[in-house]
């Protein structure tokens, strides 16, 4: 008799590294465990374990994976959703997953989008999308180096061909606009206080989009930038403007993320609105450096989006090459969990914010942290743009 579920989200078997790699980084920030083996290694696991509400196979090299997805049904907890993943991609190995129960066939390779749409469509928690593009959102402590990492994904979109726009709601302070190489355009505050969002008719509908916003009035407040990016942000000058609801933010954003492939949103003050966004958005990254105060402030972010909704978490060091706080410190900190990516100390970011004499080039410790994170947040390919 199949044992009952354990306290995992999911538990997932890859056959290789790549597939691996894509399987942890679509599961990030959810409780999973994911293994490198075939059949018979998934087989003996789920024999010996509680099964997850969600396990992935891998059924490369087996020869009947018809009858292998029998097995894997027999051996998991009544109610298990249940994903296969393989490369033959033929109607009939689709149609005969689909008659054993398999609720979803991946054909590699995998990305880790396609690793997070399987998990919302198998589980039917997909939430409602009023745009095209993909909207990823940030959180973390005043001076974490969200803007750095903004500033460096959003050149990474734009170098591989796509539109990047970048939301700052930070009305205090940013350094995005100088690294971007741009000022910001427009009435930011003048736009989100014209905005009136509709009411949906079921409450766990999304909200339609508020047709008032027209595209000029959106262009007014896109700051062309270097290599191609927007930026929306206030203005650097002025008197502080009035917080806006979470609902005017989410429908602003909502028409963004229409007229670029990718929208990145940092900045947020406001605590339910950083909580709305963070909510809504397709992918989340939660930063912090290694103190106790902005381990708290990720902390908290986290608590808020619970368990069920995935965030990756990354540790920067933007200001330090070592911390004062020990491994085991951060970790107690963290209570236990360990960040998804590491961003490392690079000097040339930190002689550039500080003024001092530059660094001869990024270092590749730092390319490859970004990289990670880029793997993780950003959609391939990305939809086009409406």
């Amino acid at each position: 008799m199949a044992p009952p579920f354990s306290s995992l989200f999911a538990q997932a078997f890859a056959t290789d590294a790549d597939t691996e790699r894509a399987l942890r980084a679509g599961l990030a920030g959810r409780e999973a465990k994911v293994q490198r083996g075939r059949l018979k290694h998934a087989l003996a696991t789920l024999t010996t374990e509680s099964s997850a509400r969600l396990v992935f196979v891998d059924l490369d090299g087996v020869k009947d994976p018809q009858a292998a997805a029998r097995e894997v049904a027999a051996v998991c907890a009544l109610g298990t959703v249940l994903i296969a993943i393989g490369s033959t991609d033929t109607a009939h190995v689709n149609r005969a997953l689909l008659q054993e129960g398999v609720a979803d066939y991946l054909v590699k390779p995998l990305t880790a989008t396609t690793v997070q749409d399987a998990c919302s469509l198998a589980l039917d928690d997909a939430a409602e999308r009023n745009y095209a593009g993909r909207l990823i959102a940030f959180a973390g402590s005043a001076g974490c180096g969200a803007a750095t990492m903004v500033n460096a994904l959003a050149r990474g979109v734009v170098s591989a061909g796509r539109t990047a726009l970048v939301v700052d709601l930070n009305p205090l302070a940013t350094s995005l606009s100088s690294l971007l190489g741009t000022e910001p355009a427009g009435d930011l505050p003048g736009l989100l206080e014209g905005i009136t969002p509709g009411e949906a008719v079921d409450p766990d509908e999304a909200e339609p989009l508020d047709a008032t916003i027209s595209p000029e009035q959106l262009d007014t407040v896109c700051a062309p930038a270097d290599d191609g990016i927007s930026l929306v942000a206030f203005p650097r000058h002025g008197a502080l403007p009035e917080a806006a609801s979470p609902a005017v933010v989410n429908t602003l954003l909502e028409h963004l993320a229409n007229r670029a492939h990718t929208v990145f949103v940092t900045g947020a003050l406001a605590p339910e609105v950083r909580a709305e966004i963070l909510n809504r958005a397709d992918a989340r990254v939660i930063l912090y450096e290694p103190t106790l105060t902005s381990i708290s402030t990720a902390v908290h972010s986290l608590a808020v989006l619970g368990t069920e909704v995935p965030a990756v978490l990354v540790q920067c060091h933007p200001r330090a090459r070592r911390s004062t706080l020990s491994p085991a410190q951060i970790r107690f900190a963290l209570a236990g969990r360990r960040p998804d990516v590491v961003v490392p100390f690079e000097p040339a970011l930190h002689s550039a914010t500080t003024g001092a004499k530059r660094a001869r080039s990024v270092h590749k410790a730092y390319r490859e942290a970004i990289g990670q994170l880029a793997e993780r947040v950003i959609e391939s390919p990305a939809p086009a743009p409406s």
